[in-house]
This record gives structure tokens, C-alpha cells and sequence, in this order.
């Protein structure tokens, strides 16, 4: 190259403008022939540059190139659509990019996707030029003068600071026309159109993402651990994203493969805390309390109370769902159990004397942390306000017929428990025996009833222990006398009897109670 140089200097020397091609010829006549070791020492990388281009070529011409298509020779080169990867972004816009470079606005919620790809750029030296597959509009050839190239309709020529690009404005097959009598056929191919709809770009830790994907090739994903499961022509569904930024990268397995790629955020798994204190005494004291080191923007619980604390407090015992929201509007849920602390529960159960109908007896049902073990527990027993008795049962005679508002009081410690009832006193008057002798010696041989007053209606059933009724009157003095249908003896033991009746009140009496048959 450097005796090319100097000759070509000295023949210039007399010319001031651009010397005629014959002058080139000649100097190219004088040059001494280099040899192929010459050549190839100059040129052993670019050489094996050369060689490993070609074989990756044809291997993609086989998997490409259709089998009709024999106007392009073997040697064709297909240039792939390759740009850096995608700038990161964290604010979602509604702007949605397809890889053809055209853009449209869907639906406000639509986040921005990330083009990779808007115009490939694809180059090739000049020692190399041949026939050649572009995909895309553009081809810069390097190494090479404008003037020396020669276009057909159809494609723009611009001088670089490395050589020429070539522009189609529109895709096809294209000549060019080589100085040097040669030419070569250039096709350019439009890249798959590729357009692509994600339902958002900011997730809660768990959450599945949906993409809806327009394009008229397979699909293929980027593996970073994701699952993708399709779920109807065009839409599809990714789970088990990571904690963080996901990239995701969609391509389009076309001749010309499109790409596009855009992020996804997802939260962290929510780390929080729940402490309780329990519900004290049957009280509405219990609390929840809720911590997390990630951002809580309020918790409710049962789907109601709402707490920006986190702390619920006046809570009875029981089971709360506790929902808690944070970062990017993400729920997470909790089940939360407040405990009873000394849950003291008084209770009883009131019974009327068989034989004296003012005279009650009252039995004490109280339970201490679902327990009956009340040993540590006091007791009071009120009668109208009025305190009458501190036992653990309590028996009463009350002075008269009425209402009378009858509590019992449970105390253990700070904590209390009060249950009360009405205890409606009616008595009867009536006069009952509690036995009779029908042995027919005149003395007690028939079941007789008294009543001070006057009755407006009467009614006496017997019953013997298995519930057979064995006499029945609805006058009082029709007394029992022991015989069953009034021929058969009753045998001995004990008979229940039931009285009701109306007084001249109009007061519904009642009156329950046993009698004992004797014989001897």
C-alpha cells in the first residue's frame, strides 16, 4: 500500500483538478503484484471475521429462508435486529409501543411499555458486500466512497462519516450498482409487528400478571424464573414473578424477530407482627396490635373497624380476620385470636317448693374460665337490692305474693359478673297432704285438698311415676281414694299430682307436687 501511495503521488503532481480514471488504471498497472501470504497476512482478521459471519449465515438461511425462494444466492447474509437493552422505568404512562415504532392509547390503566426495538441498525463492510437480507429499512456499508455506489428507485443514499447509508422507502429487493461494474441485491424485510398490553406494572407480592399480546408469529419469553400460561389466543397469564423488578422480554419468532421488553414491580412479601392482649373479665377490653416494617396504609378488621395505627382496642374474646393494606394498594390478610382472661359468668336456676308455694330454691350455675371451679370466687345474693345471702346456693321464703327481682353477684379479684331474674310469687292457699292411708280404717283414706277461697275453676290430675294418669277430677271435693278406675287399689308408693285452678282474682294458680299412698 505504500508504493501505491508514492506512485500514485507523482503522477498527480501536474494535475490541479481531479485526474481522468485512465490515470488511476496505470498506476494500478505499475503496482507490484502482492501475494495471496501478502494479502492474507494484511488481512487475517478481517479474513476470519469474514469466514465466521458466513457460516453463521447459512446456518440461519437454512431455518429462514423458504425452500421456493431461489432468486438470492446461498451467501445472502440475514442481519438480526439487535439494540442495547432497555432503559429502566418506574412510572407506569398509557402509552403502548408496538416494535414496528408506532404507538397508539389504550385504556388509562395501560401501563408504558419499553421498545427494543425502533429501527435496527445494521452494517456491513465493503469487503463483504453481497447479496444481503436486511431486517429493516437501513444498511450502512462501511469502507466504501458514495460516489463508487450506484442506486436503483427506491433507495436513499447519505454519505457517513463511515462510509454510506442506504435507506429504503420500501421494503423489497433493491440493486446496487457497484463503480467497478459489479452489483449486488439488497432485500429489505419489514420487522413482525408486535403490539403489547400488560394489565399493569406495579404487583403485589403473589399477584398474576395479564398480558395481551397482537402478533402474527409464536411467542417466545425471556426465562427469568417466571411461569406464562395462556389462557385464549392473544392473552396470557405470569405468576411466581420475584420480589423487585422483573424484566420481561416478549419476541416475536418471525423471519425478522421483534422483541419487546418492559418492567414489572412487585412489592415485597408483607413481614409484620400481630400481638393481642386478651379480653379481661368479660369485658370489652381486648386488643389487637399490628407492625410491619413496610409502609401500612391502614388495617381493618371483619371487614369493618378501620385502624391507620394498626391497634384495634375495646375488642370482646372471639376470632377477627385482620386485612392489611400496603405498598401499591396491596392486601394482605391475618386471622387473629383474642384470648379471654378470667371470663367470669354467673348464673342460676330458680325452683319452687313442693309444698310451699312463696318458698324458692336457687342453685348457683356460675363458670370461671369455662370452668366449674369457683373456689376463689365470692358470691352475693340480692333480693330487690337488698343483699340476703353470701352462700354458694340460697333458699328463699318470700313474704308475700308479687314480683321480686332476685341477682346473684360473682366476684374474683377485678373482675365481676351479675345475672338476675323476676321471680313471680303467686300462692295458692291450697292445702295438700303429703300422704294418705286408704286402708278403710276412717282415718286419711282419701287424698283430700282444701283451698281458703273461692275457685272459679278447678282441675286435678294424678300421674303415677311413669306418667300414667290414674285419677282426674274437676271438682274439689271429689276426693282420691286410692283405687284406679274406682274398682282396682292403687299400689302403694309415690303419686304426682297437678292442680290448676282460677281464683276469684282471676289469678292462674298452679300447683305441683307428690303424695305418698300407704296401706298399713
Amino acid at each position: 500500500m505504500n508504493d501505491f501511495d508514492k506512485i500514485l503521488k507523482q503522477k498527480l503532481e501536474g494535475y490541479t483538478e481531479v485526474p481522468p480514471e485512465s490515470v488511476f488504471e496505470n498506476v494500478c498497472k505499475n503496482i507490484p503484484k502482492r501475494t495471496f501470504s501478502d494479502v492474507l497476512s494484511a488481512h487475517k482478521y478481517l479474513f476470519i471475521s469474514a469466514v465466521a459471519a458466513v457460516a453463521v449465515v447459512t446456518a440461519v438461511l437454512v431455518v429462514y429462508l423458504p425452500e421456493d425462494e431461489t432468486s438470492t444466492p446461498i451467501s445472502n447474509t440475514i442481519i438480526e435486529n439487535l439494540t442495547p437493552d432497555a432503559p429502566e422505568t418506574n412510572q407506569p404512562t398509557d402509552l403502548l409501543v408496538a416494535a414496528n415504532g408506532e404507538t397508539s392509547t389504550p385504556e388509562p390503566s395501560n401501563p408504558k411499555l419499553t421498545e427494543l426495538i425502533s429501527q435496527p441498525e445494521n452494517k456491513v463492510d465493503a469487503l463483504n458486500l453481497n447479496d444481503t437480507i436486511i431486517c429493516g429499512s437501513e444498511l450502512t456499508i462501511e469502507g466504501i466512497d458514495a460516489s463508487k455506489v450506484k442506486a436503483s428507485n427506491g433507495l436513499n443514499l447519505t454519505k457517513v462519516a463511515s462510509g454510506v447509508k442506504i435507506s429504503s422507502t420500501a421494503y423489497g429487493t433493491h440493486t446496487l450498482d457497484l463503480q467497478n461494474g459489479n452489483s449486488v441485491k439488497i432485500t429489505f424485510v419489514e420487522p413482525e409487528k408486535l403490539a403489547v398490553k400488560a394489565s399493569k406494572t406495579d404487583l403485589c407480592y403473589g399477584e398474576r400478571l395479564i398480558v395481551d399480546v397482537a402478533a402474527n408469529s409464536p411467542i417466545s419469553w425471556n426465562d427469568e424464573g417466571y411461569s406464562v400460561k395462556k389462557l385464549n389466543a392473544g392473552k396470557y397469564e405470569l405468576s411466581g414473578l420475584n420480589s423487585g423488578r422483573n424484566n420481561i422480554l416478549l419476541t416475536a419468532d418471525g423471519r425478522c424477530a421483534s422483541k419487546v421488553a418492559f418492567d414489572v414491580n412487585v412489592a415485597e412479601k408483607l413481614s409484620h407482627s400481630v400481638s393481642t392482649k386478651a379480653n379481661y373479665c368479660s369485658g370489652n377490653n381486648g386488643q389487637i396490635e399490628i407492625k410491619s416494617q413496610s409502609a401500612i396504609s391502614y388495617c381493618r378488621i371483619n371487614g369493618k373497624e378501620i385502624s391507620r395505627s394498626g391497634i384495634f382496642t375495646g375488642l370482646n374474646a372471639g376470632t377477627y380476620t385482620v386485612e392489611i393494606n400496603y405498598t401499591n394498594s396491596c392486601i394482605a390478610y391475618d386471622t387473629v385470636v383474642v384470648n379471654s382472661k378470667s371470663k367470669l359468668n354467673a348464673t342460676f336456676e330458680s325452683t319452687k317448693d313442693a309444698f310451699n308455694d312463696k318458698a324458692y330454691n336457687f342453685r348457683n350455675y356460675t363458670r370461671l374460665d369455662d370452668s366449674g371451679n369457683v373456689q376463689n370466687v365470692d358470691f352475693e345474693w340480692l333480693v330487690n337490692g337488698k343483699v340476703v345471702s353470701t352462700d354458694y346456693n340460697f333458699d328463699y321464703e318470700f313474704e308475700s305474693n308479687g314480683k321480686y327481682t332476685v341477682e346473684l353477684v360473682a366476684r374474683t379479684g377485678d373482675c365481676e359478673s351479675r345475672y338476675s331474674k323476676t321471680i313471680d310469687v303467686v300462692s295458692s292457699d291450697f292445702r295438700i297432704p303429703n300422704v294418705f292411708t286408704p286402708n278403710g280404717d276412717g282415718i286419711g283414706d282419701e287424698f283430700t285438698l282444701y283451698y281458703d277461697g273461692t275457685l272459679l275453676d278447678y282441675d286435678l290430675s294424678i300421674y303415677t311415676k311413669a306418667g300414667q294418669l290414674v285419677f282426674h277430677s274437676q271438682q274439689l271435693d271429689n276426693y282420691w281414694d286410692g283405687k284406679i278406675s274406682g274398682n282396682n287399689e292403687a299400689s302403694e308408693g309415690v303419686y304426682f299430682y297437678v292442680i290448676t285452678a282460677t281464683n276469684d282474682k282471676n289469678e292462674k294458680l298452679t300447683h305441683k307436687g307428690t303424695v305418698q299412698l300407704i296401706r298399713r
